[in-house]
């Protein structure tokens, strides 16, 4: 074990018992329906949270986590023997969990530094992983911090989408690009920008989304393996024919497929599919 605990949130939408062999430590946010508030993965599990999602006329809201969560995590890495810890969470721009996790930091019994990733839901999680095993290999504060900033600065990261209307009902995206891109009618392709969401092009088909989507990460690969996350929102039939279309195209070196967690699956709705394609000499 090395010196340095990783702690990241349940945006990163890393499978719980994956986290846990690896010894990443989750702080859960939560998402609310009414009066009814669910922790992330404690709580509520993804194929719970869309059929809950799915006969709801209201969109649900998503909440930072507590700072009791935050202090737990914290002392969790205390009692274990870590002197240090790498917090590394979802973009500021879309949560204000960063600032919540430096409030706690200082108050934690030992050093954190906390990591502004600019991603959210497939790419973290391979920042996290990323971030882990510099820690396993016996890296400072700065080796992890460096491992995890590795992958953000390479990463590929895409989504595809049935509808704009979530991500336009909870503030994640202009009414303007979701009212331009539901006219068309098409399937919008999404990515990151300065840690925000946005449209980088529109598909006709959800077979020619996927096939862009495989290209685009095949560029990422100029010819080398790539360790892949590929996430959905109950949409396994659609993350089957992306790895097909991968699959053809690149070299895959590591493969995680996971579901969109509650928090996440908010703003794309049912359906979606994204993913994080990142160069396998990366971290």
């Amino acid at each position: 074990m090395g010196s340095v605990a990783v702690v990241t949130d349940s945006t990163a939408d890393l499978p719980r018992d994956l986290a846990e062999e690896l010894g990443i430590r989750v702080v859960p946010l939560s998402v609310t329906f009414g009066t009814e508030t669910f922790i992330s993965g404690v709580s509520i599990d993804p194929p719970r949270f869309y059929e809950r999602l799915v006969q709801s006329q209201q969109l649900p809201t998503t909440s930072q986590p507590t700072p009791a969560w935050f202090e737990e995590a914290y002392a969790d890495c205390v009692d274990d023997g870590h002197p240090t810890a790498v917090s590394l969470h979802v973009s500021a721009a879309l949560s204000g969990t960063v600032s919540l996790a430096r409030d706690r930091a200082q108050r934690a019994e030992l050093d954190v530094e906390v990591l502004d990733t600019r991603l959210v839901g497939a790419p973290l999680g391979l920042a996290a992983m990323a971030a882990q095993r510099a820690a396993d290999e016996g890296g400072d504060v700065a080796a992890v911090v460096r491992a995890a900033e590795r992958i953000a600065g390479q990463v590929t990261s895409l989504l595809v989408v049935d509808t704009l209307d979530y991500l336009r009902r909870g503030g994640r995206l202009s009414g303007t690009q979701a009212m331009v891109g539901n006219m068309l009618r098409v399937k919008p392709l999404l990515h990151l920008v300065d840690g925000r969401v946005e449209v980088k092009e529109r598909t006709r088909t959800w077979s020619r989304a996927l096939d862009r989507v495989a290209d685009l990460v095949a560029e990422t690969a100029q010819g080398g393996p790539v360790d892949v996350v590929v996430a959905h929102a109950i949409a396994e039939e659609r993350a089957a024919e992306l790895w097909e279309r991968l699959g053809e195209r690149v070299e895959i070196a590591g493969r995680l497929e996971t579901m969109i967690g509650p928090v996440v699956g908010t703003h794309v709705g049912p359906g979606a599919v994204s993913v994080a394609a990142v160069p396998a000499d990366a971290d």
